[in-house]
């Protein structure tokens, strides 16, 4: 039998699921059995083992991520290579590569961060200054921060806010989140009407979203 949690509650039905950390956890009914709960288990074993072994796979990589001379960093959906650089001493990006400080990757990560902010107040705010005109709107703020569970948000003032991960997704997800959050000024809900002034400047904004989706695997993998 694999190891498993086991959480009990008023729910009426057993439930199974992964944990982030590669742990089973159960969730089942106060008064089931202990024999019926392990009877499920066995009959969703092949399920359970290959769901844990995936996220084994995934922590193993993403504690092995990192960034020094010969790897690669994202930009705009791009990959450059990475080099060391004694001469450098914060991170720097000539268009072509990047340059880094002599350091380890634990050390040169919050500079790299650092970069990519400052990157990405550039390229937001000048792409929030040219679909604002189509969208017919004017924000009342552009803000990039450290937000980990959005792209982007709207304020109830009209203050737009961005997190700095967005600079590593395709021109094409960056267009498509800074008009998002344009027409949340329009529309501050997920409304037909919403929906109909995003596809009015991008009608196909559903494969820029698939993009997002593909990236957000990828950061969690590296631990972004």
């Amino acid at each position: 039998m694999i190891p498993y949690q086991l959480i009990r509650s008023k729910r009426k039905t057993i439930a199974v699921s992964i944990t982030k950390d590669a742990r089973v956890e159960v969730r089942a009914p106060m008064r089931a059995s202990v024999s019926f709960i392990e009877g499920f288990l066995a009959e969703k074993e092949p399920w359970i083992r290959d769901h844990l072994e995936q996220r084994k796979r995934e922590l193993l990589k993403q504690t092995k991520f990192s960034v020094g001379d010969g790897s690669a960093l994202l930009y705009l959906g791009q990959e450059y290579p990475v080099y060391l650089s004694s001469e450098h001493k914060s991170p720097f990006f000539d268009g072509k590569r990047f340059l880094l400080p002599q350091k380890d990757f634990s050390e040169n990560k919050p500079l790299i961060i650092g970069l990519y902010k400052s990157l990405a107040k550039g390229c937001i705010g000048e792409k929030v200054r040219f679909y604002s005109k189509l969208v017919g709107v004017t924000p009342s703020a552009v803000k990039v921060g450290s937000a980990n569970t959005r792209w982007g948000s709207c304020s109830g003032k009209n203050s737009l806010n961005f997190t700095w991960k967005l600079i590593l997704a395709s021109e094409a997800a960056v267009d498509y989140v800074v008009v998002h959050e344009l027409c949340h000024i329009l529309q501050h809900n997920h409304s037909a009407r919403f929906w109909q002034e995003v596809g009015r400047v991008l009608p196909d904004y559903k494969e820029r979203e698939k993009l997002l989706r593909q990236l957000q695997k990828r950061l969690v993998m590296e631990d972004w």
